[in-house]
């Protein structure tokens, strides 16, 4: 073969493997702030689909940087603070989140898991993602009418076996075989504006009470033993976030008192004034 045809069937093969890279390539999601989101299932869902692109971008990146294969746990740990800086991995578990500070414990079966399976290391790490844009906000129509803008202030990631359990609470939003649980702090805007809005009081029950959720459908024949993983993971959609929305029913509830003290105690003081300008009147 001469050197010329050498030099073309190189650029031939050279412009084939770009051309193929160049259609694997998948963008990396961005995420709205500012979206308006009506009800609360809306958000859920505005999360949900941000997931999923999310783990189609890291499987064409892993493809395309080949990395779609197995790796030491020591360069999977590398890979996670490269990708998400935000991110701080503990090797214990944290007992509560803390303000400014978005914490990341997985257990070493899991820890090899990712670094031996790189679809189930695309999925996770999409999953990572879209819990991570909740720092950057996320915007609600409140019962006044007002778009509000609220964000996540800090949170824990748990990747963990000990997560799994389907009686439990606290589970997997929605992604197969992925032990996932979270907790976070919000910053949430409410007194005035009112609050943020649901379709039907039932999406409520499924956040903040899927235990008893559960044990309904279990008594119903709805979950058995032999369920898929796909199955189950639908299941332990409804028990995501349910520390935060904890958190939140009970802030908004001691708010609400506060505010209720508050306007009486200014109800007060506007008539001690009154009170008071008539007697200096009377004198």
């Amino acid at each position: 073969m001469s050197v010329m045809i050498q030099r073309e069937y190189s650029i031939q093969i050279r412009a084939s493997y770009e051309k193929q890279t160049a259609q694997k390539a998948v963008p990396h999601p961005e995420w709205d702030p500012k979206k308006v989101y009506n009800y609360l299932e809306d958000m859920a869902e505005g999360f949900q689909s941000y997931k999923r692109q999310a783990v189609k971008f890291y499987q064409s990146d892993f493809a395309i940087k080949g990395l779609d294969q197995e790796i030491s746990v020591e360069e999977l740990k590398s890979m996670i603070k490269e990708y998400f800086p935000q991110y701080k991995l503990t090797d214990r578990e944290p007992k509560e989140p803390v303000t400014g500070t978005y914490y990341l414990y997985i257990d070493q079966t899991n820890m090899n898991k990712l670094a031996s399976d790189p679809n189930y290391r695309a999925k996770v790490f999409g999953l990572m993602d879209s819990e991570l844009q909740g720092s950057k906000g996320y915007t609600l129509k409140y019962t006044s009418g007002k778009n509000v803008t609220n964000h996540i202030a800090g949170s824990i990631f748990s990747l963990a076996e000990a997560n799994r359990s389907i009686d439990g609470v606290g589970q997997m939003p929605g992604s197969e075989g992925i032990p996932y649980r979270g907790s976070a702090c919000a910053a949430v805007s409410c007194s005035k504006e009112g609050v943020a809005q649901v379709r039907s009081q039932a999406f409520i029950e499924q956040v903040m009470h899927p235990g008893k959720n559960i044990a309904t459908r279990k008594a119903a024949g709805g979950i058995h033993r032999h369920s898929s993983d796909t199955e189950r993971a639908e299941q332990r959609r409804e028990e995501h976030k349910i520390e935060v929305r904890k958190r939140y029913r009970e802030w908004l509830e001691e708010k609400t008192e506060a505010d209720k003290l508050q306007e009486r105690f200014l109800t007060d003081l506007s008539d001690i004034g009154e009170r008071l300008a008539i007697f200096d009147t009377n004198s």
